[in-house]
């Protein structure tokens, strides 16, 4: 019995190696290619014609970011941005996503 306890115990440690999500390594991977400064990147272009300068237009600059709404724009997609599935950015990514960019 105790030896099975043991094996369930390290069944739920964290594969050896195994680290947690770095947010800015997911905004680099998956959105500075539209969100990165300059108008040549989409989503940086949608958010100067959508705000005209009321918001900065790169998005890692905003100011009060909630973490639940970079969640939701992120798995649901909006205006030219297009939803990402969790095969593409895990639910612990876009936590780690999420909470860098809310900082």
């Amino acid at each position: 019995m105790r030896q099975l306890l043991w094996i369930l115990a390290l069944a739920a440690l964290p594969a050896a190696g195994a680290e947690r999500p770095n947010g800015e390594a997911v905004y680099t991977k998956w959105c500075a290619p539209c969100h990165d400064p300059g108008i040549e990147h989409a989503g940086t272009h949608a958010l100067q014609a959508k705000y005209n300068g009321a918001l900065p237009a790169v998005l890692r600059e905003w100011p009060h970011l909630e973490a639940e709404h970079v969640k939701a724009t992120v798995r649901h997609g909006i205006s030219i941005m297009p939803p990402f599935r969790k095969t593409e950015i895990t639910d612990q990514e876009l936590d780690a996503l999420a909470k860098w960019l809310a900082r």
